[in-house]
């Protein structure tokens, strides 16, 4: 016998009408009443008498305290998300899109593998002259070139005043008189340290100065006038000195030691040098090593710091530039430079400030054109690719207020930038940030030429 047919009316507290087979309103969640339709309304037409069926009592009426939901329907779809929160999930997106963008492009700019490099196009005097100084034989604490300059001495061109120079003359020397001797002159210093104290800095005092000159045809007098001079500017006395090299060449001179330091004049027997080394450290032990070692070996291309550093200059120089000085300093030498001679706790604060922009080494060359024209360019090495881009997004920065202009050089993007009779140009690769300045007619391509020759 088939169940009776159960009938579910429209709900009785709120009126929402109800599927058959609910058993709860959808609307206000109370129970229905069920009712039972009667044997007879089932069996009416049906010739068999219906059974006897009991009559199901409906659902009694709810508490009077529970309330009663009348109005709109529930809204059962989804719950609206915050304006603010969705705000910042967007913000939150943006900024890891932004973040994972820029952490590739430093990751590119950062990317770096040194190109093979060759001998740089150094005027043959200059480097000549690289190969007659001395590389230290002491193999516990070495006195080592921090710095390297070459320039020429007379001619058109202006000498260099010696507060421009890293390298200290001897007592009574001056490049304006050297000049009346000599056609050029490569200089350094040499930094010795304490064996007893390797991570002391060494003071000036302790440095080793060393100049090699190209000497004018038939100059033995003013090689002799000039040990005088400083013999009388010293008060010291004078001994002969004759040093013989590995190489098999002989230097012969003197050596003039007082309470101001001491000097060697050296000249190189059937050859134009002539080399100066001058210390004001009483205590002549470095000097003497150094001395007895001129012309043992390569020179300052047998110091790896000097090597790639110089290295980066063009291993080919344009044929409407000529290459007259280069210079190379290192981090200490900078910072000196920046203070001069102020030793104030004010200059130190200053120094502080700028050493995070400060490079490890700074080489610079100085070119002449057609119209004796100066073009300079520097070379400023940090210690990794990331130092020099950070640095380089402030000087792009700085230079793009200015007005300046996009440029390619070296396969990288550069800035270049034309103002008050002074062209510049500027890129960074690696752990190099190059700057070239030429003058006001220098045009950008020229100057891209330049920088594209740069073994960076």
């Amino acid at each position: 016998m088939s169940d009776p047919t159960i009938t579910v009316p429209n709900c009785t507290y709120c009126g929402m009408a109800s599927p058959p087979g609910e058993s709860f309103c959808r609307n206000c969640g109370r129970a229905l009443a069920r009712t039972v339709d009667p044997p007879e309304a089932r069996y009416a037409t049906s010739p068999i008498s219906p059974p006897s069926i009991p009559t199901i009592p409906a659902v009694a009426s709810p508490a009077p305290d529970m309330p009663v939901v009348s109005g709109q329907p529930i809204n059962v779809g989804r719950r609206r998300r915050s304006p603010l929160l969705l705000g910042c999930l967007v913000f939150l997106g943006l900024g890891v899109i932004a973040a994972g963008a820029g952490g590739f492009y430093a990751w590119r700019r950062t990317m770096y593998t040194p190109p093979a490099r060759t001998a740089p196009a150094i005027p043959e005097r200059a480097a000549g002259t690289m190969t007659e100084f001395p590389v230290d034989s002491d193999s516990e604490a070495p006195a080592t070139p921090a710095s390297v300059e070459t320039e020429a001495l007379g001619g058109t061109t202006p000498a260099k005043s010696d507060l421009a120079s890293q390298t200290k003359l001897p007592p009574g020397m001056t490049r304006s008189g050297l000049a009346k001797g000599a056609t050029s002159m490569t200089s350094s210093t040499y930094q010795s340290k304490k064996k007893t104290q390797p991570t002391t800095v060494p003071s000036s005092t302790e440095n080793v100065y060393i100049c090699v000159l190209t000497l004018m045809p038939n100059q033995q007098t003013f090689v002799d006038g000039l040990a005088t001079t400083i013999l009388k500017e010293t008060g010291g006395e004078k001994t002969g000195v004759k040093v013989e090299s590995n190489t098999g060449f002989v230097y012969v001179g003197s050596k003039i030691r007082s309470s101001k330091g001491n000097v060697y004049v050296l000249t190189k027997q059937g050859t134009d040098i002539l080399i100066l080394i001058y210390s004001s450290d009483p205590n002549p032990t470095v000097i003497d090593r150094l001395a007895q070692n001129v012309g043992n070996g390569q020179g300052l291309i047998d110091y790896r710091e000097i090597k790639d550093s110089l290295w980066t200059l063009p291993a080919t120089t344009p044929a409407d530039l000529t290459l007259i000085e280069i210079s190379t300093l290192n981090r200490a030498q900078i910072e000196n430079s920046i203070v001069g001679d102020q030793k104030s706790e004010d200059a130190q604060k200053v120094v502080s400030k700028m050493r995070s922009f400060i490079p490890n080494r700074l080489t610079g060359a100085k070119y002449l054109d057609a119209n004796r024209k100066e073009w300079v360019t520097y070379t400023f090495e940090y210690g990794s690719s990331f130092q020099a881009w950070r640095s380089w997004l402030i000087a792009r920065i700085w230079l793009g207020f200015a007005g300046a202009s996009s440029k390619t050089v070296r396969d990288v993007s550069g800035i270049y930038l034309s103002r008050e009779g002074t062209s510049f140009l500027v890129f960074q690769k690696g752990p190099y940030i190059i700057a070239l300045m030429g003058p006001g007619a220098a045009t950008s391509d020229s100057l891209v030429g330049l920088g594209n020759l740069f073994q960076v």
